[in-house]
Formats: C-alpha cells, structure tokens, sequence
C-alpha cells in the first residue's frame, strides 16, 4: 500500500477507535450517574427531606467511585446474583477502558483483526451500559411509583428535565 493511504487509512481507523472509546465512555458516565442516584433514591433519602437535601446526597454520591457505589448497592441488598454479576464485569471494562485500552489496543491503528475485536469490545461495553441503565431505570420508576407518584408526574419531570437541558444547551 502507498504510504500515503496507510497513512490516511491509520488516521481513519485512530478516529473510529477514539469515537468508539467517547461514545463508550459517556454511556459508562451516564450509568455510574445513575447508579449513584438510584442508590440515593433506594437506600439514602428519606420521605419527606426536601428537594436541596436530596440533591446534596446525590451529589456525594456522585462523588464516589464507581465501584463503591456498586458495592454501597449490593450492601443495601439492592444488587443481588445476575445483575450484581453484571455490574461487576462493567466495572472491570471500564477500569480497564479508563486505565488499560490504549496500550492493551496499539495494534488497533495498524493490524485489521486488532481494529475489529477493539471496536466490538467497545461496542459491547457500550450497549451493557445501556442495558443496566434502562434495568436500573425500571427499577427506580417501579420504587417511586410505589411509593405514590404517578405515571403523570413522572413524565411531567422528565419533560421539566429536557427543557432545562436544551435551555442549558442554548448557553
């Protein structure tokens, strides 16, 4: 191959790699987010304490490892057998997208075999992620409901929450 396009081809693979690993990285985020929160919801809060003191425990929680927050999870009994399992192995894709990836994936840029294991890895961290976050999701929505808030008011906040996202976008 001509110098040339191996060099574009690298280049090309290099920015699916880093868009994959981005990607990866905000589901990741958003479910460790959401894993803090749920604990605070489930195990934390107490009925009756008010929006700014629920808002503070979740922003503790947030504070935390991802991997304290499982732990705080499975200690509160909210995480049991599958589900804790699978928690467990996220954390350990993670860790070792956050602190292994790069060096375990050089030959990603170079090598096409490399390239595809590192982009279904990627791919399948990613969707994990997306499927504990819509299982915890469902979970918290089955908690709150119980507790009395209905289907209405639910949809009524996450309408409240997206307007203040695009209004926080358009800053």
């Amino acid at each position: 191959m001509d110098p040339v396009d191996a060099h574009f081809e690298r280049a090309e693979r290099l920015a699916e790699i880093t868009q994959r690993v981005g990607f990866t990285l905000w589901q990741l985020q958003e479910l460790e987010g959401v894993a803090a929160t749920y604990f605070v919801l489930l195990a934390a809060a107490k009925r009756g304490m008010g929006t700014e003191a629920g808002e503070i425990l979740v922003a503790k929680a947030k504070g935390r490892t991802f991997g304290a927050t499982i732990t705080q999870l499975q200690a509160a009994g909210l995480l049991s057998g599958a589900i804790e399992e699978r928690f467990r192995r996220v954390l350990s894709d993670r860790n070792w997208l956050v602190h292994s990836s790069r060096p375990d994936s050089r030959a990603a840029v170079y090598d096409d075999s490399a390239f595809g294991a590192l982009l279904l890895r990627l791919d399948r961290i990613a969707a994990e992620a997306l499927a504990l976050l819509r299982e915890i999701g469902s979970r918290a929505e089955k908690h709150v409901m119980a507790q009395g808030v209905t289907r209405q008011q639910i949809d009524e906040g996450a309408i409240r929450l997206l307007k203040a996202w695009r209004e926080a976008d358009a800053i």
